[in-house]
């Protein structure tokens, strides 16, 4: 009772202090995200007129509209005054633009773009934010070269795809700019730029892509850790739960894929690498990401999910990774929508899950549900704020990101801290249990010790029991053989003088003794039951018959009925011919019949065989069915029947001895049927 209460304490105590801790981590990373988070005002404006005041302040002017764009031209500043654009655009997708009424742009090609702006001369320091297109770009300011990422070409072997945004000081001595931008991409199913370019006070600008920076460092690097400390905790010491293994995997690959996607480290590293295989990688990491979260979900849950849901989820995310691995661009690329429908999907199906599993109250369960819950949302606001693109949401997401990924550590080290009690519990509990097998094991040898002197005691009793059965039956029929022969001496030399009365009590001497050397080799015949041949052999079972019913007189009040169809058998021959003989022989001595007729039957089951021998006889009464087994017992005392008592607790021993039984099925005057099974030895 101490020990529960105290264990109900513990648990308390623990519950208690996980959810202090939730709301420490919470306010904390709230905290950080505060002092990252920065007063943000966007104004779309053309600048043929802009206010001085709007750059003396932290307001953020998009260039979205007014935009030259010419297709499938790279125009280098002055070579504008032959050429016409093909329309002014706002920056979007250019497969979202009309080559013809009915023609949309394609993927593939490149492309121009140019946009005149003023600025005001009494300003203060600006600077211009170029996002990130796809997927190379150059960037010419007022005829000036001012950046080249990747390399511009006109086809996909010119082309070295790359992707990266840039900040580009404004010089403070000009007021007008014109910009110019070309674009090349031959690898993706967007095309040019899907954001604006951004004009804003330079140190502001500076300053919300070092804080975006730090952001993001925090947040990978915590991702990173969380997954490899979960990784190596799985490889080199608990890989009894499969959720630390998805969990750490899922860590790991929401941590590059963010960081392949802001920042590209791979690119940066190894100039000359495909940037097709770096976005393949980035997309793999995607799917990855998808599969062990579901994975995760459902070794947590996986007494209330579907049977077959870890296959399904298995079969298709190895369908997407090998679609991104055969599938050229930019068809790879368009697999997002279908991998975020299926995410959709499986969170609906997770969050019904959980639902479930409150309303079964089968969990112990605050920080679970919690962290369930807060992961979910996080993840419909990710895929949400993902397509709508909302920059300071995305980071408050990230940061909900780490509460939920911390939320899930502490689920898995509370759930192999369990796992830890209930392994240390079964340690005890083996250790006791060992310590009373000990016992039991010295009791054993004890035991056995004494088993050991028995079957040795009982062995030399056998012996000496033996000995004295074969010694007392040699001495007992030595005297007999020499009574039997003076008897017939006596007989012979007075047999004229002798009456009829003095003939029949010599008579009834000779088969008193006749009878009493039967009962000696009976006990000889019993007691070498268990010393003789148990050599097994392969024989027909009417050829055995046949044999023993030689050993009888053959007349005409003898009919045997062997069966009908022979039959191989694998036993000790010897054994089972004693067995017939006295059973014959019994049939044919105690029979009251002028013939006497006796029935052989066989019948070979799946481990044993079964014989019948049924004669016609005076029958056994049903109270002497299990006496005549018994060794010396005779149903009758009449001395007309020479019998020893001994022949069927021979034939008993032996069917013992080969794992059978024996039984009797008779009435008085309706003969008998003795069956006995025999089991069958393997060869």
């Amino acid at each position: 009772m101490y020990n529960y209460k105290k264990s109900l304490m513990y648990h308390w105590i623990l519950k208690n202090d996980q959810i202090k801790l939730i709301c420490c981590v919470i306010l904390v990373l709230l905290s950080i995200h505060n002092s990252f988070s920065f007063e943000q005002q966007t104004e779309n404006t053309s600048l043929n007129n802009p206010q001085k005041s709007s750059f003396h302040t932290n307001i953020e002017i998009s260039l979205d509209s007014d935009w030259e764009f010419y297709w499938n031209q790279l125009i280098e500043p002055g070579n504008f005054e032959a050429t016409t654009p093909l329309k002014k655009v706002s920056l979007n997708n250019w497969t979202t633009f009309n080559l013809s009424d009915s023609t949309k742009l394609p993927s593939f090609g490149f492309a121009t773009y140019r946009l005149k702006i003023s600025v005001p001369k009494e300003r203060s320091h600006i600077s211009l934010y170029i996002p990130k297109a796809y997927s190379s770009s150059k960037t010419y300011i007022n005829g000036v070269l001012i950046s080249e990422i990747g390399r511009v070409g006109t086809s996909k072997t010119e082309t070295i795809h790359r992707r990266s945004s840039q900040i580009i000081p404004l010089s403070t001595s000009e007021s007008k700019f014109e910009i110019v931008i070309q674009v090349a991409n031959f690898y993706h199913h967007k095309g040019g730029f899907t954001e604006p370019l951004i004009i804003s006070k330079s140190n502001y600008l500076l300053k919300k892509k070092h804080k975006k920076t730090i952001a993001d460092m925090f947040y990978i690097g915590s991702l990173g850790f969380i997954g490899t400390f979960f990784l190596f905790f799985f490889l080199f010491y608990w890989n009894k739960d499969s959720a630390v293994l998805y969990f750490g995997i899922l860590c790991l690959s929401i941590a590059y894929m963010s960081l392949s996607d802001r920042y590209a480290p791979l690119g940066e590293l190894f100039e000359s690498i495909s940037f097709i295989f770096l976005t393949k990688i980035e997309y793999f990491s995607l799917f990855i990401v998808g599969a062990s979260a579901n994975l995760f979900f459902h070794a947590i849950f996986s007494s209330f999910m579907y049977k077959k849901y870890k296959k399904i989820i298995i079969y298709i995310f190895s369908i997407f990774c090998l679609l991104c691995l055969f599938l050229p661009a930019p068809y790879f690329t368009k697999l997002v929508s279908p991998f975020l429908m299926l995410l959709i999907i499986n969170l609906l199906y997770i969050s019904y899950i959980i639902i479930k599993v409150i309303i079964s109250k089968e969990r112990e369960t605050f920080l679970l549900m919690a962290s369930m819950l807060l992961g979910l949302v996080i993840f419909f606001g990710h895929i949400i704020f993902f397509i709508y693109k909302n920059e300071s949401i995305l980071i408050l997401v990230n940061f909900g990101y780490l509460v939920a990924f911390l939320l899930f550590s502490m689920l898995l080290m509370t759930r192999f801290a369990n796992s830890f009690e209930e392994l240390e519990e079964s340690k005890e509990l083996a250790i006791e249990q060992r310590k009373e097998i000990s016992i039991k094991s010295d009791e054993l040898k004890n035991v056995n010790l004494e088993l050991e002197e028995n079957l040795k005691l009982l062995k030399n009793y056998n012996t000496e029991l033996d000995n004295f059965n074969h010694i007392v039956s040699h001495d007992l029929k030595s005297p007999l053989i020499a009574i039997h022969s003076l008897v017939a001496f006596i007989e012979e030399d007075v047999h004229t003088s002798l009456d009829k009365e003095s003939k029949y009590h010599f008579e009834l001497l000779k088969n008193r003794v006749s009878k009493m050397n039967a009962l000696i080799n009976g006990l000889l015949d019993y007691s070498k039951i268990a010393r003789g041949n148990k050599k097994k052999e392969l024989f027909s079972l009417n050829n055995l018959l046949s044999e023993v019913i030689n050993l009888f007189d053959a007349t005409d009040n003898h009919i045997f009925n062997l069966p009908e169809v022979d039959a191989e058998i694998y036993a000790n021959k010897l054994e089972l011919e004693h067995v017939f003989q006295n059973l014959i022989s019994n049939s044919i001595k105690h029979n009251d019949k002028k013939i006497t007729e006796i029935n052989f039957s066989f019948t070979n089951l799946k481990n044993e065989y079964l014989f019948s021998v049924n004669d016609n006889g005076p029958g056994i009464d049903a109270k002497y069915h299990t006496k005549i087994f018994d060794m010396f017992s005779q149903l009758s005392n009449e001395n007309e029947v020479e019998s020893t008592g001994i022949g069927l607790s021979i034939v008993k021993k032996i069917i013992s001895e080969n794992d059978g039984t024996i039984t009797v099925e008779s009435e008085k005057g309706m003969g008998t049927t003795i069956k006995f099974s025999w089991r069958i030895s393997k060869k």
